[in-house]
Order: C-alpha cells, then sequence, then structure tokens
C-alpha cells in the first residue's frame, strides 16, 4: 500500500454505484532526489533524507543525513541529531548539535548531555 495512491475509476463499479478505485503510484520523487544527491551536493543529501524520511525510511534517511553533516551541511547535523536523538543516542545527538554552531544547538546540546549525565547518576546508583 505504501507509495500508492487511490485514484477513482470514472465508471461505477460497486452494488450500490458508486466508483471504485484503483492503486496507482505516486510519482517518483525520491530516483531524481538520488540522483542529485549522488552528485555530491550536502544540500541534496539532506533533501533526500527528508524525502525518505517522510517516507518512513528512517535509517536510509540517516544515512543521507550523516553524508550531509560530515560534508558541513548544518541542516544534515541537525537532521542527524534529531534522528539520534530518537534513538536514544543523545551524547552524539548533542555532539551533532553542538557541531552546527548555533545557539539553539548548543542549548539542545546541554540539554541532552545533562540528560546522559543524569541517566548515568542513576545507573551508577541502581549498581
Amino acid at each position: 500500500m505504501f507509495g500508492r495512491r487511490r485514484t477513482r475509476s470514472s465508471t461505477p463499479q460497486g452494488p450500490d454505484q458508486t466508483p471504485a478505485f484503483s492503486i496507482a503510484p505516486f510519482p517518483s520523487e525520491t530516483t531524481a532526489a538520488r540522483q542529485e544527491a549522488a552528485g555530491g551536493s550536502p544540500a541534496e543529501m539532506t533533501r533526500l533524507g527528508v524525502l525518505l524520511k517522510a517516507h518512513g525510511h528512517q535509517d536510509e534517511a540517516a544515512e543521507w543525513f550523516r553524508n550531509a553533516a560530515d560534508a558541513g551541511n548544518v541542516d544534515g547535523m541537525a537532521n542527524l541529531a534529531i534522528y539520534l536523538m530518537a534513538q536514544g543516542r543523545n551524547a552524539e545527538a548533542a555532539e551533532w548539535f553542538r557541531r552546527t554552531g548555533a545557539p539553539l544547538g548548543e542549548t539542545l546540546a546541554q540539554r541532552l548531555l545533562g540528560t546522559v549525565e543524569r541517566d548515568d547518576a542513576r545507573d551508577r546508583r541502581l549498581h
């Protein structure tokens, strides 16, 4: 069902004479985005990551965000940090937020690191 959209047929099909639905593929935005990203543009890598994320391909999106982040793209860094945070990898996410160089990135990094420190302290108390 994913990657397809329903379209109405023009002729009634059902017992109540309502138009039936057929399945039609979505236009492949990601194919063009993959070609652009493969060209090495960090902005296009980030754009592809956003498209993949929107279509539910979180892990593949993270790979493209990492490629863009490694190339210095701030949006790629922020998106990668958000992915890592969702995975519970707060220390790594904080590092990527910090690398963005933005005040908000620094604030988020500090909050995440505070969470990591509290988790570490809690773990030490439990053992």
